[in-house]
């Protein structure tokens, strides 16, 4: 059993200060270590205070402090845990090791968050007095003054559910308020296959005027690779001698090293346009066109995309994403096994490759279709 060097502070049966016992290095015994209340603070605010020494040195306890180190701690100014600034550190912590696509997600909700704050004049609100209903006039704030729909909501939910997930293993609140507060529904309209004369089309426009989108293209219609991975995978990661891509753990959306397999008609065009030949640790795509040790800065090739889709008058939700589902639906109406259709797209499990067939309009209903018995 680990031994505990310290107890939690308690409120003195008197009401005017908390104490904590902490093991004196010297003799190996507690000491008590006792946190006075100033004599000016008395009735409820002198209750309110004690309740914030406690919280504040159950937090500096838990995150190391020790009074015989730092002896000069009671002429310090007590910095208590606001809840602005609580979310602010929670999200440092959150962020640290993200991509910088998601790490703005956190922050661009976190800046929304200290806006609200300020606007009700919060800003004294400690973390641990953030209750439900504090919750909840939050997610209000954002539909009425930010007029965001369901599923941005949603998204500011779990993204504050895990900010304060992190606070809690911090000790800084006892309870996350936001597991209470539940998802409304959504009219979630994700991004379409193309049609098969969309593809074609395409195909002829990048093959006949850009031929770097072409490759980029079949990137992701074959292996499925992100654009967000794809603009900074390297040569090296490609092996033609096994038909794989290693896509590393440093790029890749979940944070795991995995192969992906390069399929035959895919294979042979980069074997023709010598994809190897290049350094291996050189970007594929690179400011020139070609392979170089510059990758392009993010969103490049969502707006050459983007610009063509808009050219030939498709739908919005007709993006440069669209190639990924599209090739998972050709595949799966090939008659690709499921199984083998999840290791390709990188998916934990068979229940997330169905719901994700199920997101872009692919259900198992062939034997439907053709056998369903007339009225």
């Amino acid at each position: 059993m680990e031994k505990k060097f310290f107890s939690l502070p308690k409120i003195s049966a008197c009401g005017r200060f908390v104490y904590f016992n902490f093991v004196n290095p010297d003799t190996c015994k507690f000491k008590r270590f006792k946190k006075h209340l100033p004599k000016n603070i008395t009735g409820n605010a002198a209750k309110l205070e004690l309740n914030r020494l406690v919280d504040y040195w159950t937090t500096e306890l838990k995150n190391g402090y020790n009074p015989f180190i730092e002896r000069n701690i009671e002429q310090q100014t007590i910095h208590y845990n606001y809840v602005e600034k609580s979310v602010m550190d929670a999200c440092k912590i959150r962020t640290e090791f993200l991509r910088k696509k998601s790490s703005q997600t956190y922050t661009s909700k976190v800046d929304v968050f200290s806006e609200w704050v300020q606007s009700k004049k919060l800003g004294k609100l400690l973390a641990v007095d953030f209750t439900r209903e504090n919750a909840e006039d939050f997610l209000r704030y954002l539909q009425s003054k930010r007029n965001i729909g369901a599923t941005t909501r949603n998204s500011y939910l779990v993204t504050m559910r895990t900010l304060f997930k992190t606070m809690q293993e911090k000790g800084i609140v006892k309870e996350n308020v936001w597991d209470c507060i539940k998802k409304i529904g959504e009219a979630r309209l994700g991004k379409l296959p193309f049609k098969q004369i969309m593809k074609i089309k395409l195909k002829d426009y990048f093959k006949n005027n850009d031929t770097e989108m072409w490759l980029f293209v079949q990137f992701m219609y074959y292996c499925f690779i992100r654009p967000g991975e794809l603009r900074v995978l390297t040569v090296g990661a490609i092996d033609l001698d096994d038909g794989t891509i290693l896509i590393d753990a440093k790029i890749s959306k979940n944070k795991k090293s995995e192969y992906v397999i390069i399929p035959p008609a895919f294979l042979s065009y980069l074997i023709e346009i010598g994809i190897t030949d290049n350094k291996h640790s050189f970007y594929i795509f690179s400011p020139g066109g070609i392979p170089g040790d510059t990758p392009y800065s993010s969103d490049v090739f969502n707006r050459r995309h983007k610009a063509v889709t808009g050219k030939f008058g498709y739908n919005v939700r007709y993006t440069l994403y669209s190639w990924k589902h599209t090739g998972a639906v050709d595949a799966i109406r090939a008659g690709v096994k499921i199984k083998e259709l999840q290791l390709q797209l990188r998916h934990k499990d068979l229940q997330t490759t169905d719901i994700y067939l199920r997101s872009i309009g692919i259900n198992d209903l062939d034997d439907l279709r053709k056998n369903f018995p007339t009225l």
